[in-house]
């Protein structure tokens, strides 16, 4: 195969891809979008099967996560559109590295063995990408399937990672039956996307039958309001807007009527400051939820002094407070930061890091997450709900649901905010946890345990959505597994690298 021929089939594979993604169409198309790219790691020289496929990776995480330049406007702009360029190239990487790997086993392996084993190393390196200070497991595979209750429902019992899996080996059957006349390979696709369906399906079906979550028949249901601002990017963090921030968001405030609310959820830094300065802010939540007999949780940074806190003397935490009627206030610190955004990778090990001014913020992490009430509740902020073993250890702990607040105001009109909600409904399905979420500028939404969203906010529009939510989790397979299976996927990522390393000199 040429080398013009192998660029061609990679980015036109990798292109169709990136229109899988939520809020984009295609996503049952991922089920065979990535044939010609295994075509292609089949087919061609070494050399250029890796050169390919590093450009239609890079192709697929440029177009998918472009959004990240809109960063610029509140940093240096050479700064933010450098590392873009760096972001877009290291992302690519992993695909690299799968694509040599697949080159470097396919000499031992053929037929059935190659697809399971490859199948499963892909998902072993999503793992892998979601682990850690640089962890980013924004674009795994499986994510495609989240414009599809039913296709989601497969998250129950094999994850994301395990979607992503099946995805890979439903590509590598088509591109098999392609090269080797398999005809029987070539049904594969479409009897996963048929199972997949029809299984989804009869799950909801069943649900809706037995009464599971339906609004008409929960009791055990507290009320929740989401309180979305609206808040522009380049004006939340500008001192001489504060008070007309404010002032927006407590207008609209204004507007709710408390009445039978047992929680408002304000976005993530919907108090753009210090809470521990900010004493007016702080007595007027704390009576208003004295007053009305509710609970408020609302985004803020704290900042905490003294000398245990190290060099700097001080420590920026991004918290979610909580006020509440009868119960003592209390303060949740973001425990997984936002690389580069939130905090410099590996600055522990790297201390000189610290004094580098990279543009973005210094956070330190909290270390632990936490369930309030009323209802029992886990609160988590913006970033950190994308994971699923974040959810899973707040199921375990107790919560009945989780309380998101983020401010995707950082997206602007993209389709970032769109990206966001898939991310963390796919992992509230995955563990069957119901998700109350509130965003600055969208998407707010409440998502049930099986994914159902049952209403929600557009971008960028100045709304209260008030709703039950049940305080009923749902049982999940992977909820109890996950772990397990997640750990077996990175060991046998890991061994599979080491094995292609160890067997080079047999390897075509």
């Amino acid at each position: 195969m040429s080398t013009k021929k192998a660029i061609l089939l990679s980015l036109a594979s990798w292109g169709l891809l990136t229109l899988s993604f939520p809020p984009l169409p295609l996503g049952p198309g991922a089920l065979i979008f990535l044939a010609p790219w295994f075509y292609v790691l089949k087919t061609a020289s070494k050399r250029t099967a890796l050169l390919s496929s590093y450009l239609g990776a890079f192709l697929f995480n440029a177009a998918s996560i472009y959004w990240l330049y809109h960063v610029g406007e509140v940093a240096p702009p050479a700064l933010i559109f450098s590392g873009l360029f760096l972001g877009f190239a290291f992302l690519s990487l992993f695909t690299l590295l799968c694509a040599w790997v697949f080159v470097k086993i396919k000499g031992l392996f053929d037929g059935a063995a190659l697809i399971l084993l490859f199948s499963f190393f892909w998902a072993g390196i999503e793992v892998l990408r979601s682990k850690g200070d640089m962890s980013f497991p924004w674009l795994s595979l499986g994510l495609v399937f989240g414009n599809s209750i039913e296709f989601m429902q497969a998250f129950t019992l094999i994850g994301v990672f395990g979607c992503s899996a099946l995805i890979i080996a439903s590509n590598m059957c088509l591109a098999t039956a392609v090269l080797k006349k398999k005809k029987l390979f070539a049904f594969v696709p479409l009897i996963l996307a048929a199972c997949l369906y029809i299984g989804g399906y009869g799950t909801m079906i069943y649900e809706d039958n037995t009464t599971f979550i339906r609004d008409e028949v929960i009791k055990d249901t507290i009320t929740v309001a989401l309180v979305q601002p609206s808040i522009h990017q380049t004006k939340k963090w500008s001192k001489e807007y504060y008070d007309s921030v404010m002032r927006q968001t407590w207008d609209l405030f204004a507007t709710l009527d408390p009445g039978d609310v047992s929680l408002i959820l304000f976005p993530e830094t919907a108090i753009p400051d210090d809470m521990n300065i900010r004493n007016s802010e702080y007595e007027f939540l704390d009576n208003y939820a004295t007053k009305n007999n509710t609970a408020i949780v609302i985004g803020a940074l704290s900042k905490i002094r003294g000398k245990e806190q190290g060099k700097k003397g001080y420590s920026v935490y991004n918290s979610a407070f909580l006020f509440g009627s009868g119960y003592p206030a209390a303060e949740y610190r973001k425990i997984h930061l936002v690389p580069f955004s939130e905090k410099v990778p590996f600055d522990n090990i790297f201390p000189v890091v610290n004094y580098v001014d990279l543009g973005g913020g210094d956070f330190s992490r909290g270390d632990s997450l936490s369930v309030w009430q009323p209802g029992g509740f886990s609160p988590l902020v913006c970033y950190e709900a994308i994971y699923g073993s974040i959810l899973r250890d707040a199921k375990r702990k107790g919560a009945k649901f989780i309380a998101n607040i983020t401010n995707d105001g950082w997206f602007m009109r993209s389709i970032a905010p769109y990206q966001h909600l898939n991310l963390v409904r796919a992992h509230a399905v995955e563990n069957g946890i119901g998700v109350a979420r509130a965003a600055n500028t969208g998407i707010s939404a409440f998502i049930e345990p099986n994914g159902r969203i049952i209403e929600k906010t557009e971008l960028f529009e100045q709304k209260i959505v008030v709703r039950g939510i049940p305080l009923s989790t749902r049982f999940t397979l992977y909820s109890v597994i996950g772990d397990y299976v997640e750990l077996f996927l990175f060991v046998f990522s890991l061994a599979m690298i080491i094995t292609a390393l160890f067997f080079r000199s047999r390897l075509k």
